[in-house]
């Protein structure tokens, strides 16, 4: 998994990560709960967020009764995220705790009932390896829930990563131009998406490994949310244009109860 603000976007100013971190929860979150379908009742449950960065929406899921453990590959996020919850939210102190390491090395003797991910997916460059570890660490019958936007092909694809200000623009130019972009504005040698955190997968790419994973995919909805969102979305079925347009996805798979797993 690719390690979020290694060396972009890290935040060290303990303020302004308050800021960035009030800004998730009072805004980000809503949004993200409204586009993947609702946020269920997480009473009792034990959840487990992937990419948790500065830990707004573990904490939102915490306040809801839930024991969270979120991850991030990112130290200073996750020692943040520590420290603010001993400071703003001591009565969930004891049911939240963020851990800097990879899905890959939690151990599956305490699965969870619920794995979420929010704005992740589309930075990791082994998302059917990701898959396969989220699916050993839920229950039977236990949920996925997530979101990615925005995905590389559209409009803000790039994050602003590559320099490039013009919307699209690091979709259309030839790749080796668009790395060439990237190295200048980050200040270092960028030989593929890798290096600025990013997968460069298409929504093709996204549903084969979707397809070919373990889950049952309860919903999957593109393009939710904001308003260009939505208009982008009437252009998805017309041939060639599909990676261009689909901004985001948001899903809620589901590990099956086998026979197995009935007796």
């Amino acid at each position: 998994m690719v390690e979020q603000g290694a060396v972009y976007g890290d935040v060290e100013n303990f303020e302004d990560a308050v800021a960035y971190f009030d800004s998730q929860f009072e805004e980000s979150n809503p949004e993200f709960w409204a586009r993947s379908g609702g946020r269920p009742d997480f009473t009792g449950q034990r959840i487990l967020e992937v990419g948790c960065g500065h830990g707004a929406l573990s904490v939102d899921m915490a306040l809801n009764n839930a024991t969270v453990i979120g991850v991030d590959l990112n130290k200073w996020r996750v020692d943040f995220a520590n420290e603010l919850v001993k400071k703003r939210y001591p009565e969930v102190a004891a049911r939240v705790q963020f851990m800097a390491t990879a899905v890959q090395d939690l151990p599956m003797d305490e699965p969870f009932d619920y794995v979420v991910s929010k704005d992740t997916f589309e930075h990791v460059d082994d998302l059917d390896d990701l898959l396969e570890s989220i699916y050993q660490l839920l229950k039977p019958g236990g949920f996925l829930i997530a979101g990615s936007t925005p995905l590389y092909w559209s409009p803000k694809g790039d994050h602003g990563r590559t320099g490039l200000r013009v919307p699209s623009l690091h979709a259309v130019l030839p790749t080796p131009v668009v790395l060439s972009a990237a190295s200048r504005h980050q200040g270092y040698p960028v030989s593929s998406l890798s290096d600025i955190g990013l997968n460069g997968y298409t929504p093709k790419q996204y549903r084969r490994i979707f397809d070919l994973s373990k889950f049952e995919q309860v919903q999957i909805a593109y393009n939710q949310g904001k308003r260009v969102s939505r208009v982008l979305n009437s252009f998805r079925g017309i041939n060639g244009l599909e990676k261009f347009v689909t901004t985001g996805f948001y899903l809620r798979f589901r590990r099956p109860v086998g026979l197995i797993d009935q007796l």
